[in-house]
């Protein structure tokens, strides 16, 4: 009996996605949207319990750029928000504005720009989310692999620049949350070459604000990696400890690289360009001690 019979069977993408969104508009006429869509996402999360430790079907960038779909809740949010602001400047046009004042025509104007908002919000993340799924050649992560080759414009194709990414996950990849590290790539919501860090921000962050004399925080875990041309990798996090982890690893991979607090990255990302050739000359002088020692 081979591994896949003994971990039991294995729903395949796209079948698992659309199974779960049938279910979530199935189920959310009888028990709510909100309750429907957790037992999907509880589903799913069974499904990789079953099968810990087993690669993603077409491999851990094409894996990536599926779960976008899940982002496809926040356009359903935004088009929520959009029906919701043209209601409300529907019904107010519909009264006689003659004795209107101030407040009505202020709310009338942000429930139009409510609805625009929302709109635009929602055709946005919806085309970006299919974009990333269906499209992977077109994606955010096929993109950013590609500006981290020394020719951009000759990279070859797309499954070749995820299998390239993948062989290296696979063989020496440590997983910290949603981010893995290899040896040469770091693939989190965007891909980095290890070889091109130049700086790492780690951001932990509570924000707090108050809101009809409630008070409500919201926690911001990220990692911040910066590569030789100034640009700026973002993934955002859920487990503060695995964030700093992740940053450990990162030092052992990347000694060179500029290690600071989340509050020092613009100041990092704007210093002046002798600033930066100095910084530039450090690292080869580093990387070619390194390769002297091995």
């Amino acid at each position: 009996m081979d591994r896949e019979d003994r971990e039991g069977p294995w729903l395949k993408w796209p079948w698992n996605w659309l199974l779960c969104g049938v279910a979530v508009v199935g189920g959310g006429y009888f028990i709510g949207y909100l309750w429907s869509a957790g037992l999907a996402a509880l589903f799913l999360w069974w499904q990789k319990k079953r099968h810990p430790g087993r690669a993603p079907q077409g491999g851990y960038c094409l894996d990536r750029t599926r779960k976008r779909l899940a982002r496809l809740f926040w356009a359903l949010l935004y088009l929520i928000f959009a029906l919701a602001g043209g209601v409300c400047f529907y019904v107010q046009m519909q009264e006689d504005r003659s004795g209107w004042e101030l407040a009505d025509w202020a709310f009338t104007v942000f429930s139009a720009v409510l609805c625009l908002g929302g709109a635009v919000l929602c055709a946005a993340e919806t085309y970006m989310d299919l974009r990333d799924a269906f499209f992977p050649a077109r994606s955010r992560l096929a993109r950013s692999i590609r500006a981290q080759l020394p020719y951009p414009d000759e990279a070859p194709e797309t499954a070749q620049l995820f299998a390239m990414v993948d062989r290296d996950i696979e063989a020496n990849g440590q997983w910290f949350d949603r981010v893995a590290i290899g040896r040469e790539w770091v693939l989190g919501d965007d891909v980095t070459a290890i070889s091109r860090i130049r700086g790492v921000f780690p951001r932990d962050e509570i924000k707090v604000r108050y809101t009809n004399g409630r008070r409500q925080s919201a926690r911001i875990v990220e990692l911040y990696i910066v590569d030789d041309r100034r640009q700026v990798q973002v993934t955002g996090m859920r487990s503060p400890s695995e964030l700093q982890m992740a940053v450990t690893c990162l030092r052992l991979r990347a000694p060179w690289a500029y290690f600071g607090e989340h509050g020092g990255y613009h100041d990092f990302v704007s210093q002046s360009e002798e600033g930066w050739q100095d910084m530039e000359r450090y690292v080869r002088r580093h990387r070619e001690e390194l390769e002297a020692e091995r």
